[in-house]
């Protein structure tokens, strides 16, 4: 690799990329697919920052992998992905934007922002990207990256309680304890937004690391809603709680994201 550096640069276009989509020109000229390694890291004093979002089989599954200088700003960025198309192209953008970035700020990056850098460098054409409702909601796998990098994610660590008293691990505790810690965690960040839509959720089994729930409500009989909370509810449950759990629902499919159509 380049020795480190800002790898934003200007794209090299001609007369057939400018009068063409902006998501067919990024297709054809994907920049930062790829993997990045500890060994690249330290060859370069940077920091390794890795994480992914999305179910290994989910339509928008990306691993995303950053170098962090001594300054905590991002030189370099590479991601694998499921995914195809226009939401191919905008984590294409995605990562660009990344380049240059303070960690704490990554948090901050939208759909919309990445299909707008698709667009300038399109020449300005909007190529007819249509995003969803979810399209000035920052990149859930920047947010994780960015908790990871700066240690904000929770450990498999020993922490403290209210009280003072210390916290076991949660490869420490019985099932008991389990299942009150992810109580916890769906009572304080999961319910409430079900609830917000006239839904909500049960849990109904933990199996060594497989959680079952159950939603109900307005949530119950909508494939496309569960499909669209489920991994919401997992990172929610993995970061707080610093596990590695996978929650299924019988029967329902994943959906995919809603920052396009």
């Amino acid at each position: 690799m380049a020795p480190l550096g800002l790898e934003r640069r200007p794209l090299a276009l001609d007369s057939w990329t400018v009068s063409t989509s902006p998501i067919i020109q990024r297709l054809a000229q994907l920049r930062f697919q790829g993997t990045l390694t500890a060994a690249e890291a330290t060859a370069q004093g940077a920091t390794l920052v890795a994480t992914s979002h999305g179910a290994e089989t989910a339509a928008d599954h990306i691993q995303l992998a950053l170098l962090v200088d001594a300054q905590g700003v991002v030189r370099s960025a590479r991601y694998t992905t499921t995914a195809s198309g226009e939401l191919l192209a905008l984590y294409d953008g995605m990562s660009e934007l990344t380049i240059g970035q303070p960690l704490a700020g990554l948090g901050t990056i939208t759909p919309r922002q990445a299909a707008n850098l698709l667009c300038n460098a399109a020449g300005g054409a909007d190529g007819g990207i249509v995003l969803g409702a979810d399209a000035d909601v920052p990149f859930y796998v920047l947010t994780k990256a960015a908790e990871r990098g700066l240690g904000k994610a929770p450990a498999e660590s020993a922490s403290l309680a209210g009280d003072g008293s210390a916290v076991l691990p949660w490869s420490e505790v019985g099932l008991f304890e389990k299942v009150r810690r992810i109580e916890g965690v769906l009572d304080q960040h999961v319910r409430p937004a079900l609830a917000s839509d006239g839904g909500g959720m049960d849990l109904v089994d933990l199996k060594a690391d497989e959680l079952f729930v159950q939603y109900h409500g307005a949530c119950g009989s909508c494939s496309s809603s569960i499909g669209g909370t489920l991994q919401f509810v997992q990172d929610s449950l993995n970061n707080h709680l610093g596990t590695a759990l996978q929650v299924k629902v019988s029967g329902v499919d994943e959906a995919g994201p809603d920052f396009i159509h």
